[in-house]
């Protein structure tokens, strides 16, 4: 087969060439490196011949790179004068079916191998000299939405039973399961569209006693079906819809779903969850926490960016970001010297890892709980060590007591003598206006000294102007949502969720390395 190579129009901008010639150059040298990691996921004995999984890496970097679906990808390695160049692909080559890169990115999802991209591209710099150390780098989060369309809680029932019963049906035949069958047979039937709310609670009633008859049959087939990813999930949407009943009456529909319920039966893992950012209406889907270097200089007025994506995470979406910096570090793989974050991450205990670990945690720090007009824990002047504490008008505290509390950890509770305390210039608005006559007590936790310590540190102008380094990690966002597709999943499911994330970084990389060596280039000319 003859393969005719179009040269485009922009193949003489330089950036357009540079990405691909580093692609051939860097990447794809640093990819086949990684060629027995790639290898391990097929067999040796079974099957038939793979496709050379190197070359469909790079592929899915450059599908990334370029917003391309399978086929469109498939084509431009074939005709495409840039991808053939950037893949080394001789000229008698023919190509392969687009289902193929499902197939590679299934295997790459199952084996936990979807970070060899982005490793692959960063051992690429660390190699040429451009990623030279990790001193400084900045984390945040950003939401990524299902791919899947949104359902009210009797839309998720009923599409679940249809998903369940399209399975079951596999064992007797349809008539076995009716009337259940056909009543779930139709995703949205007439006479349920415009019902009234007494109608719909009605519905699910019904479809709370069909799942409960389904999984009581289905049980009776034994543990290979009843534990069959279907009918589990049948039984998991039940659970967490209906709430249990001995008799054999209808289930009582729970007046809430709990935390992490299944919104979509087609993507049981992404769930619901909120964000100031985006309004109290929230979202299905996943949360992506973003490790990227912080470089020290600020860019001036058109330089290309220096910073390089080093770690892409995927959590659940209702994953907080308190927690979440120990497991983006560790993705990130070394130690840094300093680590700029935004208040979600930062409190107490991340203070005191951050000393623990060696690194210096930078960001601000969440405003301390008020009560009104009352004086708030910042204050007081507290000192723990001594066991005491000092009230706005500087009268010392007259008891200490520390507190394990199941909720909150160790506290330390303070108390000052009603005596002083009645007497007081401040009292009004210091003591509760409901009991004029108490005294004023304090409670505050283990970590209140290092948290009034940062938010001190907070009002200094010097402070302020270091933690305008975290800015820059807003910008990456937009990057990856804009210019890469990253606020909405290609695929279903978290794990293949987390490969779009990786190879979307490592795509993100090359295009950045490639405008910074042609900035670069300019500056010298």
């Amino acid at each position: 087969m003859n393969v005719e190579l179009i040269f485009p129009e922009e193949w003489t901008e330089g950036l357009d060439v540079r990405r691909f010639m580093m692609m051939r150059e860097a990447v794809l040298p640093a990819l086949e490196a990684q060629r027995p990691e790639l290898e391990s996921m097929y067999s040796e004995k079974m099957g038939r011949p793979e496709v050379d999984p190197v070359l469909l890496a790079c592929i899915t970097v450059l599908q990334m790179m370029e917003r391309r679906p399978d086929q469109a990808a498939v084509h431009s390695s074939l005709y495409d004068v840039r991808w053939r160049l950037a893949l080394r692909l001789p000229t008698e080559w023919t190509a392969f079916h687009s289902t193929t890169l499902v197939n590679f990115r299934s295997r790459l999802a199952e084996s936990g191998k979807a970070r060899l991209a982005l490793e692959a591209g960063l051992e690429a710099m660390r190699q040429s000299g451009y990623l030279k150390g990790r001193r400084a780098v900045r984390v945040d989060s950003t939401h990524v939405l299902a791919q899947v369309s949104a359902m009210s809680r009797l839309e998720c029932v009923r599409e679940t039973l249809r998903l369940a019963l399209n399975f079951l049906s596999a064992f007797g035949g349809a008539d076995a399961w009716e009337p259940w069958f056909t009543r779930y047979e139709d995703r949205r039937p007439d006479e349920l569209r415009g019902a009234s709310a007494d109608r719909l609670r009605l519905t699910m009633g019904h479809a709370g006693s069909d799942m409960r008859d389904i999984l009581e049959r289905a049980a009776a087939l034994g543990e290979i079906v009843s534990e069959a990813e279907p009918v589990a999930l049948l039984r998991r949407v039940f659970g967490e819809q209906f709430e249990p009943r001995e008799d054999r009456g209808e289930p009582a529909q729970r007046k809430a779903a709990p935390t992490g319920a299944v919104q979509n039966p087609h993507d049981p893992e992404s769930v619901w969850s909120t964000k100031k950012s985006i309004g109290n209406a929230g979202w299905v889907g996943y949360k992506l926490q973003v490790c990227e270097t912080a470089p020290e200089a600020p860019r001036k007025r058109g330089e290309s960016t220096e910073a390089v994506i080093t770690a892409v995470v995927t959590q659940p979406a209702t994953t907080s970001d308190h927690g979440s910096l120990a497991t983006v570090l560790a993705e990130h793989g070394v130690v840094p010297e300093e680590v700029f974050a935004d208040a979600g991450y930062i409190s107490s205990p991340a203070l005191h890892e951050a000393d623990t670990q060696g690194y210096e945690l930078t960001g601000p720090i969440g405003a301390p709980p008020h009560s009104g007009s009352r004086f708030g824990t910042d204050s007081f002047v507290v000192d723990i060590p001594g066991r005491k504490a000092h009230c706005p008008a500087n009268v010392p505290s007259s008891e200490c007591s520390r507190i394990n509390e199941a909720s909150r950890g160790i506290c330390y509770y303070f108390a000052w003598p009603r005596a002083a305390c009645s007497v007081c210039p401040l009292k009004d608005r210091c003591l509760s206006k409901r009991r004029p006559s108490a005294f004023r007590t304090l409670q505050v936790g283990e970590g209140h000294m290092i948290l009034q310590a940062r938010r001190q540190l907070c009002k200094t102008p010097e402070y302020k102007n270091r933690m305008m380094r975290r800015s820059g990690i807003e910008g990456t966002h937009s990057e990856l949502k804009r210019g890469y597709g990253l606020r909405r999943c290609r695929y279903k499911g978290r794990a293949k969720t987390d490969l779009q994330a990786q190879f979307t970084a490592a795509a993100c990389n090359l295009r950045r390395w490639a405008a910074r060596l042609c900035w670069l280039d300019r500056q010298k000319s």
